[in-house]
Protein backbone atom coordinates (compact mmCIF):
# COMPACT_ATOMS: atom_id res chain seq x y z
CA UNK A 1 0.00 0.00 0.00
CA UNK A 2 1.21 3.63 -1.17
CA UNK A 3 1.63 6.03 1.97
CA UNK A 4 0.82 9.56 1.35
CA UNK A 5 1.69 12.74 2.43
CA UNK A 6 -1.06 15.86 2.46
CA UNK A 7 0.08 19.26 1.71
CA UNK A 8 -3.01 21.67 1.67
CA UNK A 9 -1.65 25.08 0.53
CA UNK A 10 -4.96 28.22 0.62
CA UNK A 11 -4.27 30.18 -2.89
CA UNK A 12 -6.71 32.40 -3.79
CA UNK A 13 -8.23 30.41 -7.15
CA UNK A 14 -6.57 26.96 -5.90
CA UNK A 15 -3.87 26.23 -8.30
CA UNK A 16 -1.93 23.20 -7.20
CA UNK A 17 -3.98 23.47 -3.82
CA UNK A 18 -3.26 20.31 -3.29
CA UNK A 19 -0.31 18.06 -3.77
CA UNK A 20 0.25 14.59 -2.38
CA UNK A 21 3.53 13.38 -1.98
CA UNK A 22 3.94 9.02 -2.13
CA UNK A 23 6.44 6.96 -0.58
CA UNK A 24 5.62 5.08 -4.05
CA UNK A 25 4.13 6.43 -7.64
CA UNK A 26 2.82 10.10 -6.78
CA UNK A 27 0.26 11.74 -7.81
CA UNK A 28 -1.15 14.92 -8.16
CA UNK A 29 -4.36 17.17 -8.45
CA UNK A 30 -3.76 20.83 -10.06
CA UNK A 31 -6.98 23.26 -10.21
CA UNK A 32 -7.25 26.10 -12.06
CA UNK A 33 -10.39 28.49 -10.81
CA UNK A 34 -11.03 30.76 -13.86
CA UNK A 35 -11.38 34.01 -11.40
CA UNK A 36 -10.06 36.65 -14.24
CA UNK A 37 -11.79 38.67 -16.63
CA UNK A 38 -9.81 40.03 -19.03
CA UNK A 39 -11.51 40.94 -22.21
CA UNK A 40 -12.69 44.21 -21.35
CA UNK A 41 -16.93 42.97 -21.95
CA UNK A 42 -19.38 41.51 -19.83
CA UNK A 43 -18.47 39.65 -16.42
CA UNK A 44 -20.48 36.74 -14.74
CA UNK A 45 -23.27 37.50 -12.12
CA UNK A 46 -21.42 35.02 -9.60
CA UNK A 47 -18.67 34.52 -7.35
CA UNK A 48 -14.83 34.09 -8.63
CA UNK A 49 -13.56 31.46 -9.82
CA UNK A 50 -16.77 30.85 -12.00
CA UNK A 51 -15.43 27.81 -13.59
CA UNK A 52 -12.78 25.17 -12.42
CA UNK A 53 -10.43 22.70 -14.20
CA UNK A 54 -8.54 20.06 -12.07
CA UNK A 55 -6.12 18.02 -13.96
CA UNK A 56 -5.93 14.74 -11.93
CA UNK A 57 -2.53 11.65 -12.97
CA UNK A 58 -3.88 9.40 -10.23
CA UNK A 59 -6.35 7.80 -12.77
CA UNK A 60 -5.45 4.76 -15.52
CA UNK A 61 -1.67 4.05 -16.59
CA UNK A 62 1.30 6.95 -16.45
CA UNK A 63 -0.15 7.87 -20.16
CA UNK A 64 -3.25 9.29 -18.31
CA UNK A 65 -4.13 12.67 -17.02
CA UNK A 66 -8.12 13.54 -16.03
CA UNK A 67 -9.86 16.08 -17.01
CA UNK A 68 -12.60 18.03 -14.69
CA UNK A 69 -13.96 20.77 -15.90
CA UNK A 70 -16.68 22.26 -13.79
CA UNK A 71 -19.23 25.55 -14.17
CA UNK A 72 -18.80 25.99 -10.82
CA UNK A 73 -19.98 29.84 -10.03
CA UNK A 74 -22.18 30.63 -13.09
CA UNK A 75 -25.76 31.03 -12.84
CA UNK A 76 -28.75 31.31 -15.17
CA UNK A 77 -28.40 31.12 -18.19
CA UNK A 78 -24.68 31.93 -18.06
CA UNK A 79 -22.90 29.15 -19.94
CA UNK A 80 -19.16 27.96 -21.07
CA UNK A 81 -18.51 27.97 -25.30
CA UNK A 82 -14.70 27.58 -25.50
CA UNK A 83 -12.13 26.67 -22.87
CA UNK A 84 -8.90 26.98 -23.49
CA UNK A 85 -5.70 24.96 -22.29
CA UNK A 86 -1.92 24.69 -22.68
CA UNK A 87 0.34 21.86 -23.08
CA UNK A 88 4.17 21.15 -22.65
CA UNK A 89 5.97 22.99 -25.43
CA UNK A 90 8.52 19.82 -25.70
CA UNK A 91 5.41 17.26 -26.33
CA UNK A 92 2.97 17.46 -29.39
CA UNK A 93 -0.98 18.29 -28.77
CA UNK A 94 -1.83 16.61 -31.86
CA UNK A 95 -0.84 12.96 -30.16
CA UNK A 96 -3.30 13.52 -27.35
CA UNK A 97 -6.53 11.66 -27.57
CA UNK A 98 -9.63 12.45 -25.42
CA UNK A 99 -11.91 9.56 -23.64
CA UNK A 100 -14.89 10.55 -22.55
CA UNK A 101 -16.05 9.53 -18.49
CA UNK A 102 -18.78 11.69 -18.11
CA UNK A 103 -19.88 14.53 -21.01
CA UNK A 104 -24.04 13.85 -19.93
CA UNK A 105 -24.18 17.65 -18.84
CA UNK A 106 -22.79 18.97 -22.38
CA UNK A 107 -20.93 17.18 -25.62
CA UNK A 108 -18.38 19.56 -26.95
CA UNK A 109 -18.74 20.28 -30.61
CA UNK A 110 -15.60 18.86 -31.07
CA UNK A 111 -12.06 18.81 -29.15
CA UNK A 112 -9.36 20.55 -30.84
CA UNK A 113 -5.02 20.54 -30.51
CA UNK A 114 -2.36 22.02 -32.53
CA UNK A 115 0.73 24.39 -31.31
CA UNK A 116 -0.57 27.98 -30.54
CA UNK A 117 -3.25 27.22 -33.01
CA UNK A 118 -6.12 28.61 -30.70
CA UNK A 119 -6.72 32.24 -29.83
CA UNK A 120 -8.50 33.25 -26.74
CA UNK A 121 -10.01 36.68 -27.26
CA UNK A 122 -7.06 38.38 -28.65
CA UNK A 123 -4.52 37.68 -25.08
CA UNK A 124 -2.82 34.32 -26.03
CA UNK A 125 -2.28 31.38 -27.82
CA UNK A 126 -3.45 27.75 -26.74
CA UNK A 127 -2.89 23.97 -27.94
CA UNK A 128 -5.65 22.39 -26.51
CA UNK A 129 -9.43 24.13 -27.47
CA UNK A 130 -13.11 22.71 -25.83
CA UNK A 131 -15.90 23.74 -28.56
CA UNK A 132 -19.03 23.92 -26.68
CA UNK A 133 -21.86 24.21 -27.89
CA UNK A 134 -23.89 26.39 -29.23
CA UNK A 135 -24.17 26.23 -31.85
CA UNK A 136 -25.33 24.14 -32.58
CA UNK A 137 -28.10 23.38 -29.64
CA UNK A 138 -30.55 24.72 -27.41
CA UNK A 139 -30.23 26.05 -24.15
CA UNK A 140 -30.38 22.46 -22.41
CA UNK A 141 -27.05 21.32 -24.92
CA UNK A 142 -24.85 24.02 -23.43
CA UNK A 143 -22.44 23.55 -20.74
CA UNK A 144 -24.70 25.59 -17.95
CA UNK A 145 -24.73 27.00 -14.27
CA UNK A 146 -23.29 23.69 -11.81
CA UNK A 147 -22.81 21.43 -14.63
CA UNK A 148 -19.21 18.93 -15.11
CA UNK A 149 -18.15 17.32 -17.45
CA UNK A 150 -15.04 14.67 -17.41
CA UNK A 151 -12.01 13.42 -19.78
CA UNK A 152 -9.72 11.25 -19.55
CA UNK A 153 -6.58 12.99 -21.82
CA UNK A 154 -4.29 9.97 -22.88
CA UNK A 155 -0.71 10.33 -24.51
CA UNK A 156 2.09 8.43 -26.60
CA UNK A 157 4.43 8.91 -23.74
CA UNK A 158 3.93 9.53 -19.49
CA UNK A 159 2.49 12.25 -18.72
CA UNK A 160 1.11 14.52 -15.49
CA UNK A 161 -0.61 17.34 -14.14
CA UNK A 162 2.88 19.43 -14.40
CA UNK A 163 2.22 18.67 -18.71
CA UNK A 164 -0.29 21.08 -18.58
CA UNK A 165 0.47 23.62 -16.32
CA UNK A 166 1.85 26.18 -18.91
CA UNK A 167 1.26 30.12 -19.94
CA UNK A 168 -0.29 30.66 -23.09
CA UNK A 169 2.12 31.95 -25.64
CA UNK A 170 1.43 35.67 -26.48
CA UNK A 171 -1.01 36.51 -29.21
CA UNK A 172 -1.46 40.05 -29.42
CA UNK A 173 -3.09 40.29 -26.22
CA UNK A 174 -1.51 42.04 -22.28
CA UNK A 175 -2.03 38.38 -20.73
CA UNK A 176 -1.13 35.14 -20.73
CA UNK A 177 -3.21 32.93 -18.94
CA UNK A 178 -2.79 28.63 -17.61
CA UNK A 179 -6.34 28.55 -19.29
CA UNK A 180 -9.39 30.46 -20.42
CA UNK A 181 -12.71 30.39 -21.49
CA UNK A 182 -15.39 32.08 -22.93
CA UNK A 183 -18.21 32.82 -21.18
CA UNK A 184 -21.98 33.57 -22.92
CA UNK A 185 -25.51 34.53 -21.83
CA UNK A 186 -24.17 37.18 -19.32
CA UNK A 187 -27.02 39.67 -17.86
CA UNK A 188 -30.50 39.84 -17.33
CA UNK A 189 -31.38 39.28 -20.89
CA UNK A 190 -28.85 36.96 -21.38
CA UNK A 191 -26.89 38.23 -24.37
CA UNK A 192 -23.66 38.95 -22.59
CA UNK A 193 -20.61 37.49 -22.98
CA UNK A 194 -16.94 38.11 -21.73
CA UNK A 195 -13.74 36.08 -21.35
CA UNK A 196 -12.23 34.95 -18.32
CA UNK A 197 -9.01 33.24 -17.33
CA UNK A 198 -6.28 31.88 -14.44
CA UNK A 199 -3.89 34.32 -13.98
CA UNK A 200 0.00 33.32 -13.00
CA UNK A 201 0.20 32.35 -9.65
CA UNK A 202 3.40 31.12 -6.78
CA UNK A 203 4.47 27.73 -8.09
CA UNK A 204 4.00 24.69 -6.05
CA UNK A 205 7.89 24.74 -5.16
CA UNK A 206 7.68 28.49 -4.02
CA UNK A 207 4.75 27.70 -1.41
CA UNK A 208 6.09 24.83 -0.24
CA UNK A 209 9.52 26.86 0.62
CA UNK A 210 7.59 29.65 1.92
CA UNK A 211 5.81 27.13 4.42
CA UNK A 212 9.05 25.30 5.15
CA UNK A 213 10.50 28.95 6.14
CA UNK A 214 7.42 29.83 8.25
CA UNK A 215 7.99 26.44 10.21
CA UNK A 216 11.53 27.16 10.97
CA UNK A 217 10.58 30.96 11.81
CA UNK A 218 8.04 29.58 14.18
CA UNK A 219 10.43 26.80 15.93
CA UNK A 220 13.02 29.71 16.48
CA UNK A 221 10.44 32.35 17.82
CA UNK A 222 9.45 29.25 20.00
CA UNK A 223 13.16 28.48 20.87
CA UNK A 224 13.84 32.03 21.88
Amino acid sequence: MRKFILFVFCVPTGVWSILLLSTGVGATTLTFGLGTPFSGAHQPAGTAPWITATFDDSFGDANTVRLTLSATNLVSDESVSDWFFNFDPSLVPTLLTFTVVDNSAAVPNAINTGVDSFRADGDGMYDILFDLPPPPGSMPARFSAGETIVYDIVYVSPITVATFDFLSAMGGGQSSFHTAAHIEGIGPSGDGSGWVGHAPEPSTALLLAFGLVGIAVGRRRRVV
